[in-house]
């Protein structure tokens, strides 16, 4: 497992995704004129960009560009008839599912904390000197995280959909058009409907019970049906090797 993950945080796919993630979160940052800023506008501004339109465009791309098409690259390649021999297929399977699982996971966790500390580096000599405002630091790394875990969860869905259909563009394309066929859905038709709206599971606007409590248990529950999914699609790949 420990093999696997290092192989994709080393890829050339994971670098480019980061960039993509950091680049998106930059751009999508309001700047302020530089005389007397608050302080805390180092956060502040990551905090507006995460819920920018930029940033909900780019989430499942980077998401699923990491990692979630590299068993089909493996299996094409040929990689797989020389990796089995040396480790077992429930052993591969479950460093696959980890390593795909964590690459849309990590790479937006990343993201964020490399560009809040852009942001720190930058704006923070520039603010009123005062206490950093905690609540506001809390509350972006809660958001930083419900983005993290959904960027799991495309990843991962990426690639069950890639392993089923043999094929890279499903990989992408198909968590792709459902994060936003969940979106207009929801724009469109079902407004009251949050639970499959992605841009609420980020920055949540109704009631999901103390601390969010209940959209946390969403997240993590969908998170945890997709897991099997995806290690039952990978084992029966493999079987056939």
């Amino acid at each position: 497992m420990s093999g696997e993950m290092k192989r994709m945080l080393t890829s050339k796919n994971f670098l480019a995704a980061w960039l993509i993630a950091c680049a998106a979160l930059l751009f999508g940052q309001t700047y302020p004129s530089l005389k007397k800023l608050t302080c805390g506008t180092f956060i502040s501004l990551l905090d507006g960009s995460i819920k920018s339109q930029i940033v909900a465009f780019i989430l499942p791309i980077a998401a699923v560009l990491t990692w979630s098409d590299s068993f089909l690259q493996e299996y094409k390649s040929g990689f797989l008839k020389t990796a089995l021999p040396r480790t077992s297929r429930s052993q591969y399977v479950e460093g696959k599912v980890f390593s795909i699982l964590m690459s849309g996971f990590l790479v937006w966790l990343l993201a964020v904390i490399t560009v809040l500390l852009v942001n720190f580096v930058i704006f923070y000599p520039m603010e009123v000197k005062g206490n950093i405002p905690k609540d506001l630091l809390t509350e972006l790394l809660m958001k930083a995280l419900r983005m993290s875990i959904l960027g799991g969860i495309i990843s991962t869905l990426g690639g069950i959909c890639g392993t089923l259909c043999q094929s890279a563009y499903m990989a992408y394309g198909i968590p792709f058009i459902s994060y936003y066929f969940g979106i207009i859905l929801h724009q469109r038709y079902f407004k009251e409907q949050l639970w499959f709206y992605p841009p609420e599971w980020i920055t949540p606007s109704g009631n999901w019970g103390p601390y969010q409590t209940g959209l946390w248990l969403f997240l993590l529950l969908f998170l945890l049906v997709l897991i099997p999914v995806l290690g039952s699609v990978l084992y029966d790949k493999i079987e056939e090797i």
